[in-house]
């Protein structure tokens, strides 16, 4: 079963989904958005949905998403005391820090859960720090569950140290990120510079390792954990003013040079990433500019070719305009041969009328060819006016019919032979009909 999702300020419903965002395909929370809400929260401004007026709580954090949720604040419910008892690894992680204070310090006056009344009596808070060391002036506060750390406790313990220098340390299970932004680590980050890990296996002082890292967004805007140092408690220790030292190396600058060659690594990865992206760009121009110009000497051939048809059309229009001149000029001794059509430079078929000396296309003819007749004919004028002429027609040129080779000509009368259509499909007949019924099928 869902926890609870929903709260509501203002009268506005909330959901436990506006904490979250999306960067790639990588689910993450949103920091802003998670201290607005925890705001609201502290100022008693979120209410159950149910309307029973109790105020809610944001329980968010950077570990598992689907835990995060609303709860009904404690002043709100009536509860019995369920203190929850210390767990096995706290208490052995307090016993192995002991040691390790007790041998690096050497001073012997290593106190446990010092309240902070204690060391500053101007609080009467029931906050404590684990481990105060008064000759040295140094204090730890160790937080085996990372949901016990909050704003307020560290304020109040950084406002109450009075001049002792104090360190958090967390447990081991408290780092990672998973790309997610580390809420509670990021607050001791904030005051400490760095967090730090204490893994253990049981209460042995030699066994026990601590790990220092820190927590940055890379390019993609993912939250990274960087380790500083990682080694054994024991190779951890301190210097005169009470600095953190591994290896006799101040981890101050050892988390300064961690520091400097993460951001310089994002800033080498901007670089690339922007080398590529000019390099992209500059290869995307270059092929554009490459299509250009396929597309410019596409466009030009294009162009030529067309001003080329356009000569040889010009051309041909030239010789064919010439060819008609030439034709117009030598049609009439044209006629003086009766051996060869007579066609014009488009393929026209010229016709002499023998009874009126007509010069005109075949189409104005009513008959024409024969033997010693083939540039010779009868125009339609002359066949209907001329009595000579509609005579001629009538005796068809039978004896030529041997020699005649020319299917567009009537083998009967020399008349024009055109396509019919006729019950039986389409046939050739001759032109004069009815005076000529000559007909022959089209297979």
């Amino acid at each position: 079963m869902a926890q609870r999702t929903e709260a509501i300020y203002n009268g506005k419903s909330i959901g436990i989904e506006s904490i979250y965002t999306v960067i790639g395909d990588k689910q993450i929370n949103i920091p802003e958005k998670l201290n607005w809400l925890r705001e609201k929260s502290k100022k008693g401004e979120l209410f159950c949905p149910c309307g029973c007026g109790a105020n809610l709580i944001l329980v968010a954090g950077d570990r598992n998403l689907r835990e995060q949720h609303f709860r009904i604040k404690d002043s709100d419910t009536e509860l019995e005391c369920t203190a929850v008892t210390e767990g096995k690894t706290s208490i052995e992680s307090k016993i192995v820090l002991k040691c390790w204070l007790d041998d690096k310090l050497k001073t012997g006056d290593i106190d446990t859960r010092v309240p902070i009344n204690a060391v500053d009596d101007s609080t009467d808070r029931k906050y404590e720090f684990s481990f105060v060391s008064k000759l040295h002036k140094l204090a730890i506060s160790y937080f085996h569950d990372r949901a016990n750390i909050t704003d307020e406790k560290l304020d109040i313990l950084d406002m109450n140290t009075q001049d002792i220098k104090i360190y958090y340390i967390a447990d081991i299970m408290n780092c990672g990120s998973g790309g997610q932004f580390p809420e509670w680590m990021m607050k001791i980050e904030s005051r400490q510079g760095y967090c730090l890990f204490l893994s253990i296996d049981g209460i042995d002082y030699k066994d026990a390792r601590l790990e220092a890292a820190f927590y940055d967004q890379d390019i993609e805007g993912l939250w990274c954990e960087t380790i500083v140092t990682e080694g054994r408690l024991s190779d951890y220790s301190f210097d005169e003013n009470n600095n953190l030292l591994f290896h006799r190396d101040s981890l101050d600058t050892l988390y300064d040079k961690a520091y400097y060659e993460f951001r310089n690594k994002q800033d080498r990865e901007h670089d690339r990433r922007i080398m590529e992206q000019e390099k992209r760009e500059a290869e995307r121009q270059k092929r554009l500019e490459e299509e250009k110009k396929l597309q410019e000497e596409y466009e030009r051939k294009i162009r030529e070719r067309e001003v080329q048809l356009l000569r040889e059309k010009e051309a041909a229009e030239s010789e064919k305009h010439r060819a008609r001149e030439e034709f117009a000029r030598n049609m009439a001794a044209g006629f003086e041969q009766q051996e060869k059509p007579i066609k014009d430079p488009d393929g026209n078929r010229w016709v002499k009328c023998e009874f009126c000396g007509k010069i005109a296309m075949d189409r104005d003819f009513s008959s024409y060819g024969g033997k010693n007749h083939v540039n010779l004919g009868t125009c339609i004028e002359c066949s209907r006016n001329n009595p000579k002429a509609a005579v001629q027609i009538s005796i068809p040129h039978r004896e030529s019919n041997a020699n005649r080779y020319d299917p567009t000509v009537c083998p009967e009368c020399g008349s024009r032979l055109v396509e019919r259509n006729g019950r039986n499909g389409r046939f050739v007949g001759c032109s004069s009909y009815p005076r000529c019924k000559y007909t022959r099928s089209i297979r």
